[in-house]
């Protein structure tokens, strides 16, 4: 039996004598795991640009809706409504606005507010409060108007706030 379990223990180190170990190596886990990383890293911003970029799509479709409706209203009623501040104008009856999409944060945060021309020269709708970066809003000015804050349709008034002019 010695015979027999020499030549078999001489038999399995042959075996493995040439033959590379299978796997992988340390090194070569973390040049992949440093490769996924680097591409979540670039999926990440893409993602992140996307959702910024569908919220302003977004917001220009919510201030078009709403500029129609105050623009029909004004139509029917000879006036635009008199001003009120987050809150859709109480004497404007028959605007067809939903008052739960005025009523909620914009999606650039801050809140919807109607400016009426009872208090300021134009009729306009702007973001009171906004807290997105002004690149963002840039952004939507870029969408809505000339990408110029200081002047067009949708620009910073002097309360600070965004705002889309509808009429002057």
């Amino acid at each position: 039996m010695n015979v027999n379990s020499n030549q078999s223990r001489h038999l399995r180190t042959l075996t493995f004598v040439g033959q590379r170990a299978q796997g992988f190596t340390l090194i070569e886990l973390m040049i992949v795991i440093a490769i996924i990383g680097i591409l979540a890293i670039f999926a990440m911003a893409s993602y992140r640009s996307f959702v910024i970029r569908s919220q302003l799509t977004e917001t220009a479709a919510q201030i078009g809706q709403f500029s129609r409706s105050f623009t029909m209203w004004k139509e029917v009623n000879g006036r635009y409504p008199n001003d009120s501040h987050l809150v859709l104008p109480p004497d404007a009856t028959g605007l067809q606005i939903n008052e739960a999409l005025w009523s909620a944060p914009t999606l650039l945060g801050g809140n919807w507010n109607w400016e009426g021309p009872d208090n300021y020269p134009y009729a306009a709708i702007a973001i009171d409060g906004a807290t997105a970066p002004e690149e963002d809003i840039i952004q939507l000015d870029v969408i809505l108007d000339d990408g110029d804050l200081s002047s067009g349709k949708f620009r910073r008034t002097n309360n600070g706030r965004y705002t889309f002019v509808i009429d002057e």
